[in-house]
């Protein structure tokens, strides 16, 4: 298994950053689009630069509908070719259209499901954003990717655990910690400090925020466009 980052808030030329999400996950033989970051050509971009095409891509999971995370929605289904897209039922209105025009499959996700062999959808989950994250199975624990988990990523690690029945082992992503009160933030930590082995923060996380939770979580690191992270 392997997931790349190809569009955050940090990067090094060529690389380029931007305010939004997107990652590639490899995994047993399917390759899977995680939000689509906010500017269809800044994802071009690092795409290309990073010796990428969307063409053989399987899955596009949408982890909730803010610009930052859909904004390059239209290059990804200009390029890739009758992808299943996995999204909260709240987007219904929006991707509708968009997923028939592409001849892109739409499932839309309330309650949590099986996405195949060691995949999972948290479900939507949040009282004002609805949001999932994407739920992975390996050798070593579960993994959480999420996008901005405006749920409380603590509380979306806690659910990941629970689908895959294994404790969890990384948690990547948005952790929507940027702003966030002294308590809030203890809160957090609170809840991730053992439950995972690592965590590696990115995209609205907050550069003090991230810090805390890499110092309370070691094992990870920032996230930034390029890196990548191989699993067993």
């Amino acid at each position: 298994m392997r997931v790349l980052i190809l569009y955050d808030n940090r990067a090094q030329p060529p690389l380029r950053e931007g305010w939004g999400f997107s990652a590639l996950i490899e995994i047993q033989g399917r390759k899977i689009l995680f939000d689509a970051g906010a500017d269809r050509l800044l994802l071009e971009h690092n795409l290309r630069a990073l010796g990428l095409d969307l063409s053989r891509l399987t899955d596009l999971f949408l982890s909730h509908p803010h610009c930052d995370h859909v904004g390059g929605l239209s290059y990804v289904l200009e390029n890739a070719r009758r992808v299943r897209v996995w999204a909260p039922w709240v987007m219904e209105e929006y991707l509708r259209p968009r997923s028939k025009a592409a001849k892109a499959e739409l499932v839309l996700v309330k309650g949590p499901r099986k996405l195949g062999e060691g995949l999972w959808s948290t479900g939507t989950m949040g009282r004002g954003v609805k949001e999932h994250g994407l739920v992975i199975a390996t050798r070593k624990g579960t993994v959480l990717i999420t996008g901005c988990a405006h749920p409380g990523i603590d509380r979306m690690a806690h659910r990941a655990a629970q689908i895959a029945g294994a404790p969890m082992y990384v948690v990547l992503g948005g952790f929507h910690l940027e702003g966030a009160s002294e308590e809030k933030l203890a809160q957090v930590i609170q809840g991730l400090v053992g439950t995972t082995e690592a965590v590696f923060p990115g995209h609205c996380t907050g550069e003090g925020p991230a810090k805390a939770v890499l110092g309370a979580v070691p094992g990870g690191e920032r996230l930034r466009v390029g890196f990548s992270l191989e699993l067993p």
